[in-house]
C-alpha cells in the first residue's frame, strides 16, 4: 500500500486510492462538492485544489492516484486563492435564501465558505433567475437556483439505484438539474439525493421548514424495518422524532437506506400511538400503566407455573427483538415455566425472500434468522397459524 504525506501528515492508504481519500484519512480539511465516497469521480467543482511537490501546476485531489512517496498540500497561498476564487464563482447565481434554506445549519456551502471564502467578492455579474420549488415526486422538492451542479444526484439515480431519472439540462448558466419530461423520482430510495445534496437544492417533503438542525440532537442506531439492518441516525428533540439518515456502514448499507425504512418513526410520534397496557378483566378491557400491568402478569404466570398444566401460557415472538433477549425469554420459558408453547410470528411470509438488489428485503423484521435459529435448536418449529389451530380445535 501506498505512503504518502498530506499537509505533513504521512498516512498509508489502500492501492488505488484518490488524494483526497488521503486527506479524508488525514483529517485534514478539504474543500470539496462533487466528490462522494459512494459515487464515481465527477471532478466537476474543482474545489479540492492541491499542490504537489514536482508538478508545477495544482491538480483536483479527487481525481488524483496516490502513488508512493507522493507529496502533497492544501494550505499554500495558491491553493488558497484558487479555492477561494473557485467558491466565489460558485457564489455567482446561488441566491440569499439562508434565512429560509432548510440547508441552513449543515449545509457545505456555508461550512467552506466560512473556512475556504473569499469574504470579499469581486464577481459583478447578474444573477440567473430559476425554477424554484419545483416537486419531483412524492418526497423531494428541487431549488434550481440554489443548485450548484455538482451532481451527485445525477450520478446517484445513474450508478446506485440505476433508475437514471435525474440528468443535467441546458448548457452554461443555464444548465439546471430536472427529470426527463417531467417524470417523478420515485424509486424507493430517493431521499437520498437529499441526503448528498451539499446545498439545500434538493429537500425532503417530509422534513422540510419542521425543525432548524441547531434544535435537534441525534443517535446511531439501527433500522428495523427490515432484515437488512441499515445503520442510521436519528433525529429528535422533546417534540419527538423528526427524520432518520443512513450512517454510512460499507459492510451492510454504504452510505444509504431506503425511502419506507426512514418512515419507520412516524408510528412513535402518532396520536393514535399505544401509550398504556390494556388488561382484560371481566369481559371488558382496562387501562393501566406498564408497571401496574407487568405486575399482573407476573402473577398470573406464577399461578400458571405453580398449576399441573404450565402449556396454558403460548408465547408469540416476532423478528424485532436481539439475541440476548431471545435467550433470556427462551430460558424462562422452557426451563423457568416448562412450557414449549412458542411459536414464531410471520407477517407477509409470500414476500419473505424478495429482495430489491440494493437494501429493501420483503423481511420486514431485522432478526428473524436469529430467532429461527434459536427456535430450531430447541426443536421449536411452529408457526402462529399452529396456535390458531389448536385454540379454534378447543373451541
Amino acid at each position: 500500500m501506498p505512503k504518502c504525506k498530506v499537509n505533513g501528515v504521512e498516512v498509508e492508504v489502500k492501492e488505488g486510492a484518490k488524494l483526497i481519500e488521503a486527506f479524508k484519512q488525514a483529517e485534514a480539511s478539504i474543500a470539496h462538492y462533487c466528490w462522494h465516497p459512494g459515487l464515481s469521480v465527477a471532478g466537476v467543482c474543482r474545489l479540492c485544489m492541491v499542490e504537489i511537490e514536482g508538478n508545477p501546476r495544482l491538480q483536483i485531489a479527487c481525481n488524483t492516484l496516490v502513488t508512493e512517496g507522493m507529496v502533497a498540500t492544501n494550505r499554500s497561498e495558491k491553493v488558497k486563492e484558487a479555492v477561494k476564487w473557485g467558491l466565489d464563482f460558485h457564489l455567482i447565481n446561488h441566491p440569499l435564501d439562508c434565512p429560509i434554506c432548510d440547508q441552513a445549519g449543515e449545509c457545505g456551502l456555508q461550512d467552506q465558505y466560512m473556512e475556504f471564502g473569499k469574504y470579499t467578492p469581486e464577481m459583478a455579474e447578474r444573477k440567473v433567475k430559476k425554477r424554484k420549488v419545483v416537486s419531483l415526486g412524492e418526497r423531494v422538492v428541487l431549488d434550481t437556483e440554489r443548485c450548484i451542479l455538482c451532481s451527485r444526484c445525477v450520478r446517484f439515480t445513474s450508478e446506485v439505484t440505476k433508475t437514471n431519472e435525474l440528468g443535467i439540462f441546458n448548457r452554461g448558466d443555464r444548465a439546471e438539474i430536472g427529470t426527463f419530461e417531467n417524470k417523478a423520482l420515485d424509486n424507493n430510495y430517493s431521499i437520498n439525493t437529499v441526503d448528498i445534496c451539499p446545498v439545500g437544492a434538493l429537500t425532503s417533503k417530509d422534513f422540510r421548514f419542521r425543525q432548524r438542525v441547531w434544535y435537534l440532537k441525534n443517535a446511531k442506531t439501527i433500522c428495523t424495518g427490515c432484515s437488512t439492518g441499515c445503520n442510521v441516525r436519528v433525529y429528535y428533540n422533546e417534540e419527538g422524532l423528526f427524520r432518520v439518515k443512513p450512517e454510512p456502514n460499507p459492510e451492510v448499507n454504504s452510505y444509504w437506506m431506503c425511502d419506507k425504512g426512514r418512515d419507520i418513526y412516524k408510528y412513535i410520534n402518532r396520536p393514535a400511538r399505544l401509550q398504556n397496557c390494556w388488561v382484560g378483566s371481566k369481559g371488558s378491557w382496562e387501562s393501566k400503566n406498564s408497571s401496574q400491568a407487568l405486575s399482573e402478569f407476573g402473577n398470573l404466570v406464577r399461578k400458571t407455573k405453580q398449576s399441573d398444566n404450565p402449556g396454558r401460557v403460548a408465547l408469540v415472538l416476532t423478528g424485532q427483538y436481539s439475541q440476548e433477549e431471545y435467550e433470556e425469554i427462551l430460558r424462562y420459558f422452557l426451563a423457568d415455566l416448562g412450557s414449549r408453547e412458542i411459536y414464531h410470528w410471520v407477517n407477509n411470509p409470500e414476500a419473505m425472500d424478495e429482495f430489491d438488489g440494493l437494501l429493501f428485503r420483503g423481511d420486514r423484521n431485522p432478526n428473524t434468522k436469529g430467532l429461527l435459529q434459536l427456535l430450531a435448536r430447541e426443536d421449536l418449529n411452529g408457526t402462529w397459524k399452529d396456535l390458531e389451530g389448536k385454540l379454534l380445535n378447543k373451541e
